[in-house]
């Protein structure tokens, strides 16, 4: 390392010795006050950022099952007195398969009219189309299999499945254990990340919740067609499997 040829000529001698002691201090990070080296200042403080996620994994306990009863009447008053006693029905077997009123949902109601068109191209009223969609939960996972076999029997050809999936009773109890899990893994890798750039982990000064959900994965639905296929003299099989609850947390970190 040289100085400037100009700054070497105007220095004294004492003095080039003390620049060229400071300049090597530098170098290997001390600093050079009086002639004497000392310990440079430690690292300056900062923040780390680090991120995790927690999961709990459990069995749902309630099944949701969706399906619809459709009918159709040359009146619309025809039709709906159709759907109204198709609907009755099927609402009963609920009871019976010890379903309470405070689980079934009507969560769409329509009345349409039907046309065909004629060889002149004119439109030519045919009937009426009423739908009536039942959103059902049974906590008696295992009572659905022989449910589905009921309801189809009650509300025969008019009555369609769409879809059913599995929820928890008690989502915030999974979402509390997610939240520990999220917040030691959070701990455990910024601890990492410090001892790795040989800093010291100071104390947590901010954390966000990024998510917290049922997993999209298994269980996953079971199709109405896929449920008729497996539709035996015994009860359909129904198979929950296990879900996961995962929650996604943001921590930020004193560095020292």
């Amino acid at each position: 390392m040289f100085l400037p040829t100009a700054v070497t000529r105007a220095l004294p001698a004492a003095l080039l010795l003390a620049a060229l002691l400071a300049v090597l201090g530098c170098q290997t990070g001390s600093t050079v006050v009086n002639g004497q080296a000392v310990p440079a200042a430690a690292p300056v403080p900062g923040t780390l950022h680090a991120w995790a996620e927690g999961r709990a994994e459990a069995v749902p306990d309630i099944a949701v099952v969706r399906m619809s009863i459709e009918t159709s009447g040359r009146t619309v008053r025809g039709a709906r007195m159709q759907a109204a006693g198709v609907t009755r029905a099927v609402i009963d077997e609920l009871a019976r398969q010890g379903v309470e009123d405070r689980n079934i949902r009507t969560s769409r109601f329509s009345i349409r009219a039907d046309y065909e068109y004629t060889d002149d191209g004119r439109r030519r009223l045919t009937g009426y189309q009423v739908s009536h969609a039942l959103t059902v939960e049974i906590a008696n996972l295992e009572s659905v299999g022989a449910a589905i076999d009921a309801l189809s029997e009650a509300g025969g050809d008019t009555l369609a499945f769409h879809d059913i999936e599995f929820a928890y009773a008690d989502p915030e109890r999974l979402l509390e254990e997610a939240r520990r899990n999220a917040v030691e893994t959070l701990q455990r890798h910024a601890q990492q990340l410090a001892a790795a750039a040989n800093r010291e982990l100071g104390p947590l000064l901010e954390i966000t919740e990024l998510s917290g959900a049922p997993d999209s994965g298994p269980p996953r639905p079971y199709l109405a067609a896929e449920m008729m296929a497996r539709a035996r003299p015994a009860d359909t099989p129904i198979s929950s499997g296990s879900g996961t609850v995962s929650v996604t947390v943001r921590g930020v970190f004193e560095l020292r």
